[in-house]
C-alpha cells in the first residue's frame, strides 16, 4: 500500500480482507454497522462476547459519536490497531537484540 494511502500501512490483502470482515457485520448493506449487527455476527460464528466487549469495541470506533460504525471509521481504526500491533513488535525485537549484545 502506497504510503498516502488512507490505509497505510496495510497491504492490499489485509485491505480485502478486513472490507470483507466489515460486510459480513454489515447485513442490512447500508454502509455502517450497529452493536446490533455486531452482536449478531458474533452469534452468528459462534464467538463468545458481552455486551460491555461489543458495546466498548463501538465506542472505541465511532469516531463521530453516532451510535454507528461507517467503513471510513471502521478502517481508521484497524489502521490504528494494525500499527500499534507493528510498533508492539518492532520494540520487542529491539528488546531482544539489545539483550543479545550484552
Amino acid at each position: 500500500m502506497a504510503k498516502n494511502s488512507p490505509h497505510y500501512p496495510l497491504t492490499f490483502e489485509e485491505v480485502e480482507e478486513m472490507t470483507t470482515a466489515f460486510k459480513e457485520l454489515d447485513k442490512d448493506s447500508n454502509g455502517s454497522i450497529t452493536a446490533q449487527e455486531m452482536r449478531e455476527c458474533l452469534n452468528r460464528t459462534h464467538i463468545d462476547h458481552d455486551n460491555d466487549e461489543v458495546d466498548s469495541a463501538m465506542k472505541s470506533m465511532d469516531s463521530n459519536k453516532d451510535g454507528k460504525v461507517t467503513f471510513d471509521e471502521y478502517m481508521s481504526f484497524m489502521v490504528k490497531l494494525v500499527t500499534e500491533q507493528s510498533h508492539k513488535k518492532e520494540r520487542k525485537h529491539s528488546s531482544k537484540q539489545q539483550t543479545k549484545k550484552k
